[in-house]
């Protein structure tokens, strides 16, 4: 016999299984733990300013020292690093 015609032919059984399993999934759904704002362990920012038409070191002087140097201020921050290419400045921060 198939499970077709079996469930067919014990339909009771098969409205017993179906509403058990509805039953215990939504009894599993209402047990999960959700959380409104999860936490993120990462915390690590980049900060990248675009410069047009500037050179690495143009960039380096005008935006990415100046980026640092605020940043630096803060206590919360534990590490910065930065590069500085032709037209664009990319600082990254660790919290």
């Amino acid at each position: 016999m198939s499970l077709a015609s079996t469930s067919i032919g014990k339909r009771k059984f098969t409205w017993f299984a179906t509403c058990l399993v509805l039953v215990a999934g939504l009894m599993s759904f209402s047990e999960l733990g959700q959380l409104e704002d999860p936490e993120f362990a990462v915390k690590t920012a980049v900060v990248m300013t675009p410069y047009p038409g500037a050179s690495a070191t143009e960039v380096e002087l005008e935006v990415t020292d100046r980026i640092e140097l605020a940043l630096q201020e803060m206590p919360q921050i534990k590490n910065v690093s930065s590069c500085s290419r032709a037209g664009l400045s990319i600082v990254k921060v660790d919290i």
